[in-house]
């Protein structure tokens, strides 16, 4: 795997027209990143064994496509706990994007903890 600073992940293809906005600031930026279309749903492992891969690349911020319940930022953000994730609201046809707001913003921040935890 090559060096990079910035992963952009996307759950479908169809995210990818969203998705290239960020490709092209981070471009003009002369950010180096990697896009990647990954699916916590379809294809558990692989975004397991690509989350494992960024922390052993030291990538340094995850920039993540959101539809719908975000769960694709939200499992980074616990695969990768030591990155920045930013999640982008994907347009969905029941809410039009601001259930995937809705979504990224709920998200518990790392520090919080939920009853029981140490």
């Amino acid at each position: 795997m090559s060096k990079f600073d910035v992963s952009i992940i996307m759950g479908s293809d169809s995210d990818l027209e969203v998705m290239q906005d960020c490709a092209k600031f981070l471009d003009m930026m002369g950010i180096s990143y990697e896009m990647k279309i990954l699916s916590v749903h379809r294809t558990p492992e692989k975004a397991m064994e690509y989350a494992n891969e960024l922390k052993e690349n030291g990538v340094k911020v995850i920039v993540a496509g959101a539809g719908g319940a975000a769960h694709l930022p939200g499992v980074f953000a616990a695969l990768v706990p030591t990155v920045p994730v930013i999640g982008i609201p994907i347009h969905t046809k029941t809410l039009s994007g601001v259930d995937s707001l809705y979504s990224i913003v709920q998200m518990p921040s790392r520090n919080s903890c939920c009853n029981g935890c140490d």
